[in-house]
């Protein structure tokens, strides 16, 4: 009997081992979203939940954001001329990165080129 208890306690241990390992990763994997008045964001469209299309897109927009309410709420609207404001959950939001205008594509690449060629050259060590 004591090497059976014995046995259950060690696989209790084990068992919380393990759980406090799966939280730290999981914690530690974890994203917050912080948007931004001004900032851009698609948002996740429920409809399509069940629904398996590969090639069928589950968010809309682009929206911009307006304002950030402290309980995780957020006032969007629309980047055409109409503006409709709506209010929706942070959860279904997630960040759109804008597009670039073919001129700042330019100036991006020209500052990397820069950084590029600036950059001492290293020689491989001899032995």
């Amino acid at each position: 009997m004591n090497g059976l208890d014995e046995q259950r306690m060690q696989a209790l241990l084990h068992s919380e081992v393990v759980q406090l390992q799966r939280k730290i990763w999981h914690d530690w994997h974890l994203k917050e979203k912080q948007f931004q008045p001004g900032d851009w964001a698609l948002l996740y469209d429920s409809r399509y939940e069940d629904f398996k299309g590969k090639l069928r897109t589950r968010c809309l927009g682009p929206y911009t954001v307006e304002k950030c309410n402290n309980n995780g709420s957020v006032l969007i609207k629309t980047i055409d001329e109409e503006a409709i404001p709506m209010l929706v959950s942070g959860h279904r939001l997630k960040i759109y990165r804008k597009p670039l205008s073919k001129q700042e594509f330019i100036e991006t690449l020209d500052k990397s080129v820069l950084v590029v060629e600036q950059a001492p050259i290293s020689t491989p060590p001899t032995f």
